[in-house]
């Protein structure tokens, strides 16, 4: 009886190391309503920064500006989130953010996922999700946004990925007006404002 007890406690020991040490560690839950925020704040700032270089379409390296400058933003002060945070650009145009723990710009083994960022045009909305299940999303003006060439790019690379227009229909989110971050959001969160961005 006594070994069977010994193998139950070293089975259980075993268990527990294997998960301190092999398991995937998860990310800090992020604040969704301030990546939504500065979603919004980067993508109208590049629309006007497109417009400005009477661009008539935009290219990889455009996108390629667009994620520096979101990863920018994100990283504004106050910050929100306790790692740098990198984006890279999906082939569905999602934005992925990432913990970028060397600060390179390049999610590497060890830098889990923290958000997800998608357009969803025929709810003329962004959605924002963490790696939890939870999902945020807030609304822009179909005659705007929708027109404007970062979105314009981001929805061709939608339907070339096979994302059809109402393939969120059916995604629930908690509204940005009623979102609350989780405590542990909050506590990487500083009190002020969004500084200005490009």
């Amino acid at each position: 009886m006594s070994s069977l007890k010994n193998l139950a406690i070293v089975a259980v020991l075993g268990f527990l190391a294997y998960t301190f040490f092999f398991s995937p560690k998860s990310e800090q839950t992020a604040d969704l309503g301030q990546v939504l925020d500065r979603t919004m704040f980067a993508i109208e700032k590049y629309e006007n920064h497109a417009q400005k270089l009477n661009a008539t379409k935009l290219t990889d390296d455009n996108m390629a500006e667009f994620g520096n400058f979101l990863a920018q933003v994100m990283n504004s002060n106050p910050r929100f989130y306790d790692e740098e945070l990198g984006i890279k650009l999906r082939k569905d145009a999602a934005f992925q953010g990432f913990a970028d723990k060397n600060k390179n710009g390049t999610q590497e083994e060890g830098e889990g996922d923290v958000f997800t960022v998608e357009i969803d045009s025929e709810n003329k909305r962004i959605i924002a999700s963490d790696g939890n299940g939870a999902s945020s999303d807030t609304r822009f003006s179909g005659s705007g946004l929708l027109t404007g060439l970062l979105i314009g790019h981001l929805l061709s690379r939608q339907r070339s990925a096979g994302v059809k227009p109402g393939s969120f229909n059916n995604r629930q989110t908690t509204p940005r007006s009623s979102y609350r971050a989780p405590s542990s959001a909050r506590s990487g969160a500083r009190s002020g404002g969004l500084g200005s961005g490009k």
